[in-house]
């Protein structure tokens, strides 16, 4: 791949996993991740035995979304069952995701060295960041399978289009719908065989999950949809930093390809009020969205290579200061409580079956690779949840031992008032 042999997209690329495999480890250590990491954990290792039940979602994870195509981890948990090795997974997605787009756009014909800023403004994107930061979830691996897609479109190669085609409508229930939608596009647009290819088997995707779920009496856990939209100004500010990094690239594809991304907002948009307002630019539910806008930015700085050149500046502005992770200028890493981690360890070793409170999600999270683990359903009536990020730039240091000795107490590695509420210790 020629992308491999840029040296700035290499060296960014490895800067990349470095930098957020650290903060992830820190985020995970001080017992900071949410229910979702351990959920996966807990399906993937349960796989081993035939099964995708969780005691996060307290069903089997196949009921809830359409996500076969994970089964391909198993394997990886059940050699190494952490959470360390999910985060390592979603890190790796991601960064094989910034060559495969340099990559398709060589492809298009995009010299090498617009080819690889392109790279490396798909991951100072906030969204990047956000999905690669966050929870685990099958949308990380959005990116990378839609760029190898378009790859494999753009060099009408069918049979790998397909099989890449597959892992991502078997990734989650509404790439169905997406998948449909770009292969008709596909069809009128560049290859009529390949486009309607994919429409037969997005259809015959969605048919399938329809009847499995049909047969076991559940539904997908979706969300629901209103008539109206919902956090309006939030989607523009969305819309905003998701083309301020590729320098609004994007826009120069002209209004016919705008078209077809609009799907990809309408989700978003019409979405019923408890998902995330999407003014959070780091969920996993801009994935496809950010993965659409880099194709449209490879075409764009095709057209006009100009672009590129603003493309990093406008990246790094985007992480330090519109970014949804640690990198956002006033932010530090988490203090981690190695006594709270280790009692998160002997958990994740207990023989037996233990319910972790609601409020402790972050030793779900650790210990959830334990099949015997459970999560209660329902939070606590004296649950307490802690402060997002660490603000104090001398209380980080002081827990290093640099500069004068600070005493504050930690809830969930972000230090509190005195007195402050904290929770529970567990077990």
């Amino acid at each position: 791949m020629p992308a491999l042999r840029d040296r700035a997209l290499v060296g960014a690329v490895a800067a990349f996993a470095v930098i957020y495999f650290a903060l992830d480890l820190n985020r995970l250590y001080a017992l900071r991740y949410g229910a979702d990491l351990g959920t996966y954990a807990q399906t993937l290792v349960n796989l081993g035995h035939g099964s995708s039940w969780n005691y996060g979602e307290w069903r089997p994870h196949f009921q809830v979304h359409d996500s076969w195509s994970l089964a391909l981890l198993a394997p990886l948990l059940w050699l190494f069952p952490s959470a360390e090795m999910l985060l390592m997974v979603q890190v790796a997605a991601i960064c094989a995701a910034a060559f495969v787009l340099a990559a398709f756009a060589r492809e298009l014909g995009v010299d090498r060295r617009t080819a690889a800023l392109l790279g490396i403004a798909f991951l100072l994107t906030p969204s990047v960041q956000g999905l690669v930061y966050d929870n685990f979830s099958e949308n990380v691996f959005v990116p990378l399978l839609a760029f190898s897609g378009a790859l494999q479109a753009r060099r009408r190669a069918l049979i790998p289009l397909l099989i890449v085609a597959q892992l991502l409508l078997a990734l989650k229930e509404d790439e169905i719908l997406f998948i449909a939608w770009f292969g008709a596009a596909c069809a009128f647009f560049w290859d009529r065989r390949a486009g309607i290819a994919l429409v037969v088997l997005a259809a015959i995707n969605g048919g399938g999950f329809a009847i499995f779920e049909a047969a076991k009496h559940v539904q997908p856990h979706d969300p629901g949809y209103s008539i109206v939209p919902q956090h309006f100004p939030g989607t523009l500010w969305l819309l905003l930093f998701l083309l301020l990094p590729f320098a609004f690239a994007p826009l120069r594809i002209g209004w016919r390809a705008l078209v077809l991304g609009v799907p990809l907002v309408v989700e978003i948009l019409f979405m019923a009020p408890w998902t995330y307002d999407p003014s959070r630019i780091g969920s996993h539910y801009t994935a496809p969205l950010v993965a659409a806008a880099a194709v449209a930015a490879a075409f764009g700085v095709r057209s006009s290579p100009g672009f590129s050149k603003w493309m990093i500046p406008l990246g790094l502005v985007s992480t330090l200061f519109f970014n949804d992770t640690v990198l956002h200028l006033g932010r530090w890493p988490y203090i981690v409580d190695w006594n709270a981690y280790a009692r998160a360890l002997a958990v994740r070793q207990s023989p037996k079956t233990l319910t972790i409170p609601r409020d402790q999600e972050g030793v779900w999270a650790v210990a959830a690779v334990n099949p015997k683990i459970r999560l209660a359903r329902l939070p606590g009536p004296h649950a307490v949840f802690c402060p997002a990020y660490v603000r104090s730039a001398r209380d980080f240091f002081s827990s290093l031992g640099i500069g004068a000795r600070r005493s504050f107490r930690l809830c969930g590695g972000v230090p509190v008032a005195p007195g402050a509420p904290t929770p529970r210790p567990f077990p």
